[in-house]
């Protein structure tokens, strides 16, 4: 006798039906929730990354230190050689523009090649390491007061005045 009632059951499709579907809605919500909490980690990885390295550059900018050690005008050549040192505490300064001002007038140069003291090329100082750079064709005015300011790649900014 039971044996006829599982047949009946078998093709009786109207409660299962509603069962089977409810199972696959909860599988098609959870599927995509875990691929939505899975693209939001990623999303925030890469943020914090984002923000570590903005931090870092910031705080790097806050340690740079460049002292002018020397600044020499020559007349008869145009030139303007800038001695510098990096005193801060980051190891890779890099120059991207020069200003020189009096009050008056400003020139700016944006392409300097910087020089370790032996003349050897180089693109930053390393920590406490001395370089120079030299700007030809300037004219300045023998006597009158000056101010140069350079501006690292970081943006920190330092400035000096000096006597052509």
């Amino acid at each position: 006798m039971k044996l006829r009632k599982v047949p009946k059951l078998l093709r009786d499709k109207g409660g299962v039906s509603a069962v089977i579907s409810n199972v696959i809605l909860i599988g098609a919500v959870i599927a995509i929730g875990f691929s939505v909490m899975t693209w939001t980690y990623s999303q925030s990885s890469v943020y914090q990354a984002q923000y570590e390295n903005s931090v870092n550059s910031d705080i790097n900018k806050l340690r740079e230190r460049v002292s002018f050690e020397y600044v020499f005008y020559n007349n008869t050549a145009k030139s303007l050689s800038v001695y510098l040192m990096n005193s801060g505490q980051v190891s890779d300064v890099s120059f991207t523009t020069i200003y020189i001002s009096n009050s008056s007038w400003r020139i700016t140069f944006t392409s300097v090649q910087l020089k370790f003291m032996n003349g050897t090329p180089t693109t930053y100082l390393a920590m406490g390491l001395e370089g120079y750079f030299a700007l030809s064709s300037v004219s300045l005015l023998s006597g009158n007061a000056y101010a140069i300011k350079v501006v690292t790649w970081r943006g920190s900014s330092f400035e000096n005045s000096f006597v052509a």
